[in-house]
This record gives C-alpha cells, structure tokens and sequence, in this order.
C-alpha cells in the first residue's frame, strides 16, 4: 500500500468519525498525511466551534499511529481503498455523499459487469423469501452481480441463491468487514468471499450501531444500476434505499403483492409512486439487456417432477400458492376429499414443494 493510502486508512480507521467530516479535515489539512502531523493548537478552531466530535478524533490521533492503525487492518484481513484510487467503484464516486474509503474483504464489485441490488423485510413471508431467491437466483445465472446488506430475510436469500447459482454477491455491512452480522449469515459472508466480497465503510472492529444502517443503505443503492424491492412495510429501511436510489438516478422496481399483506404495503406503494413493477426476473434481464440462462420457474420445476409425482399429486402441488391457504379452501380448490388431500400434503412436505406455515396453512415452496 503506498503511503498516501495508509495515511487515508489511518484517517478513515477514526472510531465515530463520518465520511462528511473526514473529508472536512483532509480538505482543511491538504491531505490526510497533514491532518496526522498537524499542530494540535491547529486544531483550536474546531474546538473554538464546540464539536463534540473533534475531541473524540484527537483522542485517537494521540493513541493510534499509522503503523498501529495499518496493522489492526491487515490484521484481520481487511484491505482498504480510497476514493482517490483508480480502482475505487466508479458508481460511488459521482455521488455527493460518497464514503471516503471502503474497507472490504474478497474483491469489489466489477465496473463493466451490471449490478442489482435487492432488499426487503428482514421477517419476510413466504411469498417474499421464493421471489427472493428465484430473483437472486437468476440474477446469478446471468453473471448480475447482486448487492445486498447480507441481513436477514428477503437480503440473505437473493444472495444466497446468486452465489448457489455461480454467480456473484457483495454485502455492505453496517459494522466492520471483519465481523459477520447477523452471525446466522455466516455462510453467506463466507461464500461472498469466495464469489464477491465484504464491504464496509466502518473501520474494523466497528460493532453494528442501528443509526449505521441508513448509512450503508446509500452505499448498497450507489453500487447497483437497479434496486429491487420485494416486500417492504410501509415504513422501512427497505424503502428508505429506494428513496436514495431514485436520488442517485438509479431505476427502482417493487414486486406487487395483496393489498391485505402487510409486507406487501410498502412495494405497492412505490409502484403507485411510479416505481417500476417487476413482473419476473426474466422481465428484468431484458430491461438489463441480457439474456436469461438456465432459467427456472414453477412450471418448468413441475414438468421435471412428473416422474416423481402422481397425477393427484401434482394437481394438489399445481394448485397450492406461494402464500399460505388453509384446508378448506385447497378442498375446494382441488375438489378432493381432506382425507386424502392431506395425505398428499404430507408427501409433497417430505419433497419439498410445500410446507404447513401455520396450522393447516400450506403454501408451496417452489
């Protein structure tokens, strides 16, 4: 790492200090390098100023010197790079409020490769968690890159299914890149570093601060061309990446769902906005301008079980919905006898095309 460079870690490696006031202080200093070996009465104007924050600052610049700051980083695996750098991602670098340097792990994102970035409810319904990861999933397959917060719910299962898939996932964490949040995610932040990386503008060691998340939301929107929605309440972080997208010019879409949903609120409500409504992943391939590979959907899925199915089972498993129903209404639909219609939930539940969600509740899987 050249020298300039460790100076910007050794800066950005401040504990508490925002990407807006590192950037104050390089540009009142000149440079990071300056603002390291500057006068501490230089500094009395910003205390004259009564900003809590300095004083934070200068007690790190008094503890930690660039070597220890360099150190700590590498240490862990991490590696850094500033805005300045060449290789920064070009999609950051045009925003007004682009970090003054990422800390990541595995690789970042590729800039002649598109990306897409998908969110939504962290406790998401059935529904959502299929659409996620038939989304992700085909994403992948098509080499989009998928961009995420790697928490839990709809974020996990689009990128899980995009590196199941061969294809390649980045998550931008509100903690350091060395620490995996949630921890249920683990295999997630694993394979994310073998197929994409682990990004943060929090310096190591950085625990997950709820006011981090905002803040990290700007950086999932930046990196990706198209942000995708796929359930959200109607007030949730999930559409406050939205907002952020629509102000970086970025193209936003909400899958749809029931009006009576919950989670469903906020994805129709960006759609009524004017957000774009994603009919399919195949659809958004197109607007993308790729072409769909290895592409698989319900129906295609049902034609490869017909040799394990019988003709009364894929007429149950053909009229069961990604939302739950109960028995009743599947008699009905099915016109068969709950006998024996529930004799056949239970083996298409051995399968894994469906699952009881609630009591006699069912919904398929796939």
């Amino acid at each position: 790492m050249e020298e300039m460079e460790r100076y910007w870690l050794w800066l950005c490696s401040a504990p508490g200090l925002s990407g807006r006031q590192v950037s104050l202080l390089a540009n009142y200093f000149g440079s990071p390098k300056q603002v390291y070996e500057a006068p501490l009465e230089e500094f009395d104007v910003w205390r004259q100023k009564q900003m809590k924050w300095i004083d934070n600052f200068l007690n790190y610049r008094k503890k930690y010197s660039l070597e220890e700051a360099c150190h700590k980083t590498e240490q862990k695996g991490i590696h850094f790079i500033s805005r300045n750098q060449v290789k920064f991602p070009k999609r950051l670098k045009h925003l007004p409020d682009c970090p003054a340097g990422l800390f990541y792990r595995g690789s970042l994102p590729r800039e002649a490769r598109p990306a897409v970035a998908v969110v939504g409810a962290r406790a998401c319904t059935n529904y959502g968690r299929v659409m996620a990861r038939e989304l992700g999933g085909e994403l992948g397959k098509a080499g989009v890159q998928v961009i995420s917060g790697l928490a839990n719910g709809i974020d996990g299962y689009a990128q899980e299914a995009a590196l199941d898939g061969g294809g390649s996932s980045f998550g931008v964490l509100g903690c350091g890149a060395d620490i995996c949040y949630p921890r249920e995610n683990w295999n997630i932040y694993q394979k994310a570093l073998e197929r994409g990386g682990i990004l943060s503008e929090f310096p190591v060691g950085t625990p997950p601060l709820r006011h981090h998340f905002p803040l990290r939301n700007r950086i999932i929107s930046g990196l990706a061309d198209v942000v995708v929605v796929v359930e959200a309440r109607e007030r949730s972080g999930s559409l406050i990446t939205a907002d952020l997208a629509l102000e970086q010019g970025r193209d936003v879409y909400a899958v749809p769902g029931r009006n009576t949903d919950v989670l469903s609120r906020g994805c129709n409500r960006l759609i009524a906005q004017g957000a774009g409504i994603l009919l399919s992943p195949e659809w958004l391939l197109e607007q993308l301008h790729l072409p769909g590979e290895g592409q698989v959907d319900s129906k295609d899925f049902l034609k490869k079980s017909e040799l394990v199915l019988a003709p009364e089972e894929k007429w149950v498993y053909s009229n069961l919905d990604l939302l739950p129903e109960g028995l009743e209404v599947l008699a009905e639909k099915t016109d068969m006898p709950p006998g024996q219609l529930c004799g056949i939930l239970v083996k298409l539940e051995l399968l894994g095309l469906a699952a009881e969600l609630a009591k006699n509740q069912y919904a398929r899987l796939k």
